[in-house]
Parts: structure tokens; sequence; C-alpha cells
């Protein structure tokens, strides 16, 4: 019997790993989860924290924020925003700030495009109850 999977994990930014590996185990909402070949299937939340990958007796560990783990019998994909190997830590610290400032920008749009939705909606109660505020 085999006891290996295909183990997936995927960031926006590229295909992290894919090969054949024994086990991983990942960070859940409900605590750390040990995935074998032959699993049940299952779909969770992944928390940051450490993947542990066994692949041919060796362990390696990677470091990823959170995400969705989906499990099949002969697969395991783990979708996160981020992930590296402990060698990779500067990198990720750089697309960690660019990622921030990035979502920083957004918010403020999105706080700007909601504060003028409101305003909009009050001139148009204003206008209603007093008439043509010309």
């Amino acid at each position: 019997m085999d006891n290996k999977f295909i183990l997936n994990i995927v960031t926006p930014y590229r295909e992290f790993f894919s090969d054949e590996v024994e086990s991983v185990t990942v960070n859940t909402i409900n605590g750390e989860m040990g995935i074998l070949s032959h699993a049940l299937p299952i779909i969770t939340v992944l928390k940051s924290g450490v993947i542990r990958i066994v692949q041919n007796g060796r362990t390696m560990e990677a470091a990823a924020s959170d995400g969705i783990v989906t499990v099949t019998r002969d697969k395991v994909t783990v979708l996160t925003r981020l992930c590296a190997w402990p060698h990779e830590a500067e990198e990720l610290d750089e697309l960690v700030a660019s990622e921030s400032s990035e979502s920083r920008k957004k918010s403020q749009a999105y706080e700007y495009k909601l504060a003028k939705a409101q305003l909009a909606a009050q001139f148009a109660k204003l206008k209603n109850k007093h008439g043509d505020m010309r």
C-alpha cells in the first residue's frame, strides 16, 4: 500500500510546493491537524503558523499565513496568502510590507467611497425632507 499523497501549497504569488509526501501537519482553527495518505475528505480553515512536511523521511517546515486546506484521499491542497521557507524570511518581509501598503491603499479608497456614499445618502434625505436645496 502506497503511503504517499500529493501536497500542493499555493499562494497568489507562486506555487510554493507540489510533490509527493508522507505526511503534512497544519494549524487549523481546531488545533494542529496531521494528515496522512487515504485521509477522509475535509475542508478546513488554515491558521497562521508552521506547516510541517515529511518527505522521504525528512521533515521540512514552512511558515504560512491564514488560508484553506482541502483534503481528498490522494491529495492535499493548501491555499494561503503567504508561505515561505525559513531561508526566505527576508523576501517574505518585503512581500508583507508591500502587500500591507497595497492593502492600506485599498482600505483608504474603500473608506473614501463609503463616506462619499453615506454623505450622498444624507443629502438625498435632506433634499426629500426640505425639497430642492438649490
